[in-house]
């Protein structure tokens, strides 16, 4: 069991974000905190909530507790390894810039 489950950056595909709601749920039921940060626009934060909340039986997405919050984020700065940044990326740059981010908080024990 961990005390913090953190996942971001991981929504880019319906079924990856299907398979993150699992994975929520299950550490939600663990009793942990999860953390999952996103970037807007990515294709699997769809899926990932609706999964998420069917499986939580928060059912309807109008009105659902279960959602992220907005934030403003910068990108990162200095040297990072082209496996995590390769060359073009656009989240590194010399000096930080504003980032849209948005973030889910949940905190476990599930019943």
């Amino acid at each position: 069991k961990a005390d913090v489950v953190v996942a971001a950056d991981i929504m880019y595909e319906p079924l990856t974000g299907k398979a993150m709601a699992k994975r929520v749920y299950e550490a939600l039921q663990r009793g942990s905190r999860v953390l999952v940060g996103d970037s807007p626009g990515r294709a699997g934060r769809p899926a990932f909530l609706k999964e998420l909340r069917r499986l939580l039986g928060d059912g309807d997405d109008k009105g659902s507790a279960i959602d992220f919050v907005d934030a403003v984020g910068t990108t990162c700065s200095g040297p990072r390894h082209d496996l995590i940044c390769g060359k073009g990326s656009t989240s590194v740059s010399d000096v930080p810039k504003m980032l849209e981010v948005a973030v889910l908080d949940l905190q476990g024990p599930i019943l």
